[in-house]
């Protein structure tokens, strides 16, 4: 039985690298042709492969699970059509146990793609990010931002109402510091001055029993953040990884601010990597019922369940933001649904 094993696996594993090698092809081609409008004219031959070459491990655990389901399907039919299947039973080894080597990969691979989407994908998504913003984003970054959280070493959380980084200015600012002596600042404006940040105008809150505010026309804060500190630079949640969405779901609650849809990304950060073993599972009993229907029949069968578990998981993880169903729920939601579906017709193989 270990000859067999190995000899399942090692096919399956071929087509599965094949096929997502294809259409991570085909899905960085379709983005460089759509994103050619906004290439600066500076940017360099070189910097444009290393962008999408570091795109690639997020291409690969987005595209898992489409080449997961087609590569299933394909060695069914191939174990189908050219009779190995029919001499495998005949020698009395049963449907169900062809199909455990092909369940254990699919679930090792879930697991790799759960540790390697917190390491390697997320440094990668980084370092993407970074080219990304110097050489494809024509448009120049507006001078005012506006509505900026952020959390100031030791203690001190930011919310900042209008930021202009040119003049090292803030406007409605709102100070929360989170250590004794606990402190709420709310001040007009806030200046950097080499050395830390005055603000003006304001008033300071004691925050204990009694709460005591005292207005200030001045006061200064040793905080040695300088204001490129305070830029907000936009990195996409659904790129960041458990930790980083962790501590920033974390920043956004000690401020008061809705997190659902943080919530909601960090739920599909533990259910999306096992979708690799769901849909696997699907397809092995729907692949059996296609055993003679071709590769054309697979191919496209395959691209249909995939795409039909992509439309759920938008689904769900749109009722998810919204709170119309808890994060977590959204989450595992549309692995359940083909979990029992692949589960109920795996039970019926004969």
């Amino acid at each position: 039985m270990k000859i067999l094993d190995k000899y399942i696996t090692r096919e399956y594993l071929r087509l599965y690298f094949i096929f997502i090698f294809f259409f991570i092809a085909v899905f960085l081609l379709t983005d460089f042709f759509q994103s050619m409008g906004t290439l600066k004219k500076e940017a360099r031959l070189l910097t444009l492969f290393e962008y999408y070459l570091f795109q690639i491990p997020f291409s690969f655990s987005l595209l898992s699970p489409l080449a997961t389901i087609i590569s299933t399907l394909f060695v069914i039919t191939y174990l189908g059509e050219t009779y190995q299947m029919q001499a495998i039973q005949i020698s009395g080894t049963s449907i169900k146990r062809i199909a455990l080597p092909l369940l254990t990969t699919g679930m090792i691979l879930s697991f790799v793609l759960l540790f390697l989407n917190q390491t390697l994908t997320f440094q990668t998504n980084q370092l993407a990010q970074k080219i990304k913003e110097e050489n494809f984003l024509r448009t120049p970054r507006k001078e005012i931002q506006r509505n900026i959280f952020i959390h100031v070493p030791p203690s001190y959380l930011f919310y900042i109402r209008s930021f202009n980084p040119k003049e090292a200015k803030m406007e409605n600012v709102l100070i929360y510091k989170g250590s004794p002596p606990f402190l709420l600042i709310t001040a007009r404006e806030g200046k950097w001055t080499g050395d830390g940040w005055t603000f003006f105008q304001g008033l300071e809150y004691l925050l204990k029993e009694k709460l005591e505010g005292i207005s200030f026309d001045k006061k200064f804060l040793p905080l040695d953040k300088n204001p490129s500190y305070f830029t907000k630079k936009y990195f996409p949640p659904e790129k960041m990884n458990i930790s980083e969405l962790k501590k920033c779901i974390d920043e956004y609650q000690k401020g008061g601010f809705e997190t659902l849809r943080l919530e909601t990304e960090l739920n599909f950060k533990f259910s999306y990597p096992f979708t690799n073993f769901v849909l696997l599972l699907l397809g092995i009993p729907i692949g059996l019922i296609l055993r003679k229907g071709g590769r054309g029949a697979s191919f496209a069968l395959g691209l249909t369940i995939s795409f039909g578990y992509y439309e759920a998981m938008a689904l769900f993880k749109t009722l998810g933001k919204g709170g119309i169903i808890s994060p977590c729920l959204a989450a595992w939601i549309p692995n359940f649904i083909f979990l029992i579906g692949g589960i109920y017709l795996f039970t019926r193989v004969e």
